[in-house]
């Protein structure tokens, strides 16, 4: 293992829950971020590569949601999530870059919230 991922492996595995959250947002924006230069430099299989990486983690986020003690959050966060997810379809289809860079602006947007909420407990 390269020393980044082994930096990135230990920083997952000692983040509390809140710190994880964040951190998958990031590497979201990172990969959505990959899929745009990807889309700009004809890459199909890196693109699809970076797409599958975001999906994932919408998948892992929305999984984790807990609608009992989340209530409404939850609830938007699930819409959102749904909305993040058939949108990277569209963006795989139609190469759409500027679909990909409003997600990222979402995700961004979401990533403050948390971080604002991590700077608070």
């Amino acid at each position: 293992m390269n020393p980044i991922d082994t930096y990135i492996k230990n920083s997952v595995e000692t983040a509390t829950p809140l710190q994880q959250v964040i951190l998958l947002y990031e590497k979201a924006i990172v990969s959505l971020k990959g899929a745009i230069e990807d889309i700009e430099q004809n890459n199909i299989k890196s693109k699809i590569e970076h797409l599958n990486r975001v999906s994932d983690i919408i998948r892992a986020l929305d999984s984790a949601l807990d609608f009992e003690q989340g209530g409404d959050i939850a609830k938007n966060l699930h819409l959102l999530y749904d909305f993040i997810a058939s949108s990277l379809v569209t963006v795989h289809v139609k190469n759409d870059t500027q679909l990909a860079k409003d997600l990222i602006e979402i995700l961004e947007k979401l990533k403050e919230g948390w971080e604002g909420i991590e700077s608070k407990v």
